[in-house]
């Protein structure tokens, strides 16, 4: 169930739900990607995620978060963590009376820490509401994303997520010409901005470019069965 498509008279009183709260982000994906990459796929995985588990509610993705590591590029709009912990406290009160479990999950790395920090502090802070995120790209994910690319798993704006918005929103996509250089980089989000050390935006260490439409609706389909 998708929160936004429902009426208050859907509720019964008598129910406690279980609510999940997706995140996106708005920022740089270099020159290949829109700067809503991260809310693309987010929805993606929600709305295939939706229709196999229907005693879930759905929040709307919240589109703008934590991704202070992308200033210096225009178009990146963030929200410093302290604030986003208290936006996500406010969003858990309103939800409070009519719900029994709320999971966050965000396709957008930079808030994983965030996440893990407000769950872990609030845990009995709204009348015994399990609180639990739930990370996206696990270790198996990962190995098999690998395997299919043929090599390393780019981190941000590379072959898996050009891939997975070129089969959700193909006008949006410039597929990588083949003589475009990448920039082999290591312990990229060290830096407190990716600009300092990608100039590109792209954080990707494959050394070629792979990308595939069909892959991509495979990548999100192996999110999609993991949310499940």
């Amino acid at each position: 169930m998708f929160l936004e498509q429902m009426k208050t008279m859907d509720f019964d009183p008598k129910k406690k739900y279980i609510v999940v709260v997706p995140m996106g982000t708005t920022e740089q994906h270099g020159p290949f990607l829109p700067l809503g990459t991260d809310s693309y796929i987010q929805n993606a995985i929600i709305e295939q995620t939706e229709s196999l588990v229907s005693e879930v509610i759905f929040l709307p993705t919240l589109r703008i978060t934590c991704s202070k590591e992308h200033s210096g590029f225009p178009g990146s709009v963030y929200i410093e963590k302290e604030t986003m912990e208290k936006i996500l406290h406010d969003i858990c009160v309103s939800l409070q009376p009519y719900v029994k479990s709320i999971a966050f999950i965000s396709w957008h790395g930079g808030n994983i820490s965030m996440l893990n920090r407000f769950v872990e502090a609030n845990r009995n802070s709204f009348q015994g509401i399990h609180l639990e995120h739930l990370q996206c790209g696990s270790e198996e994910i990962l190995k098999k994303t690998a395997e299919l690319l043929g090599g390393p798993v780019d981190e941000h704006a590379g072959n898996s997520e050009i891939s997975m918005v070129f089969s959700l929103e193909p006008s949006l996509v410039i597929v990588p010409p083949k003589e475009y250089p990448k920039q082999k980089i290591e312990n990229a989000w060290d830096s407190e901005r990716l600009i300092d050390v990608s100039k590109d935006g792209i954080v990707d260490n494959h050394p070629a470019w792979v990308v595939d439409k069909k892959m991509g609706e495979l990548f999100i389909q192996m999110e999609v069965q993991e949310l499940k």
